[in-house]
């Protein structure tokens, strides 16, 4: 593996993943608020390693396999904790793990054929969205966690309510489409007839 500054960087949000589950789904406020913070990191990360691979023409295969890994199994960690707490249903939750596991058995195969997938601009756009959500939703489960009232009441009323259902729901039908983008864009790869454009 090629040692970068953007790896580094995508090593460092893949490591980040278990500590952020594992601290959004404990009790204490300090422990919620700390996984937040760890997410926030994460998230900011996720637009560095890109741009500085892009500037400074540091772009690796494994780069372009990692960072999207790393985008995933940092949001299936908060899904997990949110699953812990029944913010998210289960059935959101398993959709957007099987896009997941789609989309990098996408990339895995394409690499070993040597023809790398590039991310799709709708699939940025989805990382973001959901980014941006999930801090949202994060933050709310840090209020609620707190308990200091009237922030917790309020906190508890949009992440157990249609706000937070909405959001979710989303970001479900968002992932759902970019998978059908990939699907149609690189179905060459599939059907084994056609080069990839």
């Amino acid at each position: 593996m090629h040692i970068t500054y953007p790896n580094l960087l995508t090593l460092l949000r893949l490591g980040l993943a278990p500590p952020i589950a594992l601290l959004l789904s404990m009790e204490d406020a300090w422990a919620v608020w700390s996984g937040a913070g760890l997410f926030a990191v994460a998230a900011l990360t996720d637009g560095a390693d890109g741009w500085i691979a892009r500037r400074y023409g540091q772009s690796t295969l494994e780069g372009a396999f990692l960072d999207p890994l790393a985008d995933k199994l940092v949001v299936l960690a908060v899904l997990g904790a949110l699953l812990w707490w029944r913010v998210v249903p289960g059935w959101m939750v398993a959709i957007l793990l099987l896009r997941d596991v789609a989309t990098t058995l996408l990339r895995w195969y394409s690499l070993r054929r040597g023809e790398p997938v590039r991310t799709l601009p709708s699939a940025r756009v989805k990382t973001f969205v959901q980014m941006l959500g999930l801090v949202f939703l994060v933050v709310l489960l840090a209020l609620w966690r707190s308990g200091a009232a009237p922030h917790a009441q309020w906190a508890q009323e949009l992440l157990f309510g249609w706000v937070a259902w909405s959001l979710l729901l989303g970001m479900t039908l968002l992932a759902l489409w970019t998978l059908g983008l990939y699907g149609w864009r690189y179905r060459a790869l599939w059907l084994r007839r056609l080069p990839v454009e």
